[in-house]
């Protein structure tokens, strides 16, 4: 064959060895690729350096493979043999590639071993190794084969000004995305907004950045685009963040009733930070009501809908207990109109609607079935004597997550469970001593108006509820309707105390001495029958 055949051959036989080499180390490489910014401990070090080596060590492996195999075909071998420069330029090559690969993943691995991330982006990184290659390639040619690189370096910058004017487009987005990598406007995994258009940026290359919007759909914007744009980075240098909510409030409610409502109700909101503090204040009064603006933050900006979302959801619950109404705008004839009805009807109590299904709730919680009972457990209360109680209640509605009270704060009402579900949690030392759930017909807090002392247990709301509030009048009230109340009350509120002083005992192992049943009875026997004037 002649010389051109040949070269053919060794060129041909040369990308075999390439691509299989490619092939067989490419699960390392991307391992490689894995452990960069990872984290890694020093346990990876070894196997990160072996994914940079791995491909030129089974190119030369390769290598000599082929060789062992051309012995089999003299004429091929000879034809080698007269060339020994060819060979020897390929192995000097890969050495050298071998050496950018080693000396590239030691790099890393020293910021990696320091918990810090690289800073030369992937994009970058692959231009920086792609230019030593081809420095390394230039440098065989001219020390080991002696080829004048002169006129191939000409002709090399002579073709890449064609190729340049052929490709801005690309180029334009070539250099935008170094642009972009060198001063770390963003990185993937980070949230960001591009202009109109707002995600998390799933990666970014060469020629394009990737974004996976809140509605899941991947965008792909071009980085020259990228690099035009307003770019509002979500997540650096740090999360945290400040929303705004706006709300009216009547004229009707204090405004400082109104300020402690809504910051309660983004406080009750787990993803709003405690520092910097909620804050609101009062924008404009208006011919309807009262503007107001609340002020919250947390680090997580990107969920701002579902966040916001939620404190206006605990906004609404916190007005609605309080009483704190929403006004809106009325027209002419609207305002006629209710002013007619409100000229005709005057404010009414608690209908009989209403009355009736206190009454109801009350005969079937375990207010009356299990608290105020005699000795023979008999409920004390019947729906007659509760009439004269149940006017002075207050309907509560709660919605999840929200806190009904804390732990240790002061107690002056209790709550009767009408639906939903509540959390119970009880913490001593730092650690949960008991966690439980109340369902519809539960009583919760009693103890703290019965005996004085702080709450012992923080409740929360797991589910959507609706609590029928005791204040001191309400409580006063039904002491007074039967004599008997107030010492089936002690009784059970003596026993309950040492059974709670015994359980957290026990939990915390401690064996201190309970105080006596009998006088905590008559001591708390002696707070209800003062309530009512006895």
């Amino acid at each position: 064959m002649s010389d051109s055949t040949w070269i053919v051959v060794e060129v041909l036989a040369m990308l075999a060895v390439y691509g299989l080499a490619s092939v067989l180390t490419s699960h390392l490489r991307r391992g490689k690729r894995r452990e960069r910014g990872a984290g890694a401990a020093l346990l990876h070090l070894l196997r990160s350096l072996g994914g940079c080596a791995s491909r030129p060590v089974a190119v030369l492996l390769l290598t000599q493979a082929v060789l062992m195999l051309l012995d089999s075909m003299p004429e091929a071998a000879a034809w080698l043999r007269a060339r020994p420069q060819h060979l020897d330029a390929w192995r000097m090559f890969w050495l050298g590639v071998l050496a950018v690969e080693l000396i590239e993943g030691l790099a890393v691995q020293a910021y990696v071993l320091r918990r810090r991330d690289f800073p030369i982006p992937d994009l970058l990184l692959d231009i920086i190794r792609f230019l030593f290659v081809l420095a390394v390639g230039f440098a065989v040619m001219k020390l080991q084969m002696g080829i004048d690189i002169a006129p191939l370096l000409a002709s090399t910058a002579l073709l890449t000004a064609v190729v340049g004017f052929a490709l801005q487009g690309v180029l334009g987005n070539l250099l935008a995305g170094m642009s972009l990598h060198l001063v770390g406007s963003f990185r993937a995994g980070q949230w960001i907004s591009i202009g109109d258009l707002e995600g998390r940026v799933v990666g970014t290359n060469w020629r394009e950045t990737q974004v996976r919007t809140r509605a899941g759909h991947y965008i792909t914007v071009p980085n020259a685009k990228v690099s035009e744009a307003l770019i509002h980075n979500m997540e650096q240098p740090n999360p945290v963040r400040r929303h705004a909510v706006q709300v009216g409030a009547s004229y009707d409610a204090a405004p400082d009733e109104v300020i402690a409502a809504l910051t309660d109700a983004a406080r009750s909101v787990p993803e709003v930070r405690v520092n910097p503090a909620p804050a609101a204040m009062i924008t404009a009064f208006q011919d309807f009501g009262i503007n107001y603006r609340l002020e919250f933050w947390t680090t997580q900006f990107y969920k701002h809908t579902p966040i916001d979302g939620d404190v206006n959801r605990m906004i609404w619950y916190q007005f609605k207990r309080r009483g704190i109404e929403i006004p809106f705008p009325m027209s002419d004839q609207l305002l006629k109109d209710f002013l007619t009805v409100a000229n005709t009807q005057h404010r009414l109590e608690p209908g009989d609607r209403e009355l009736a299904a206190r009454l109801d709730d009350l005969l079937g919680s375990d207010l009356c079935t299990k608290l105020v009972v005699d000795a023979d457990g008999r409920p004390l209360l019947d729906r007659e004597t509760l009439a004269r109680v149940a006017p002075l209640l207050r309907r509560l509605p709660y919605t999840r997550d929200e806190t009904v009270f804390v732990q240790g704060e002061p107690g002056d009402t209790f709550h009767v469970v009408v639906r939903g579900r509540l959390a119970v949690r009880v913490v001593k030392d730092a650690d949960v001593a008991a966690e439980f759930e109340l369902g519809p017909g539960a009583v919760v807090g009693e103890m703290s108006l019965m005996t004085g002392a702080p709450r012992s247990a923080t409740v929360t709301v797991t589910e959507g509820a609706e609590l029928l509030e005791f204040d001191l009048a309400a409580f006063r009230a039904m002491l007074s309707l039967r004599d008997e109340i107030p010492e089936a009350l002690a009784t059970l509120a003596a026993a309950r105390a040492a059974q709670n002083r015994a359980t957290l005992d026990r939990l915390s192992q401690e064996h201190e001495a309970a105080a006596d049943a009998v006088d905590e009875r008559h001591g708390i026997l002696r707070r209800l029958l003062a309530m009512i004037g006895r």
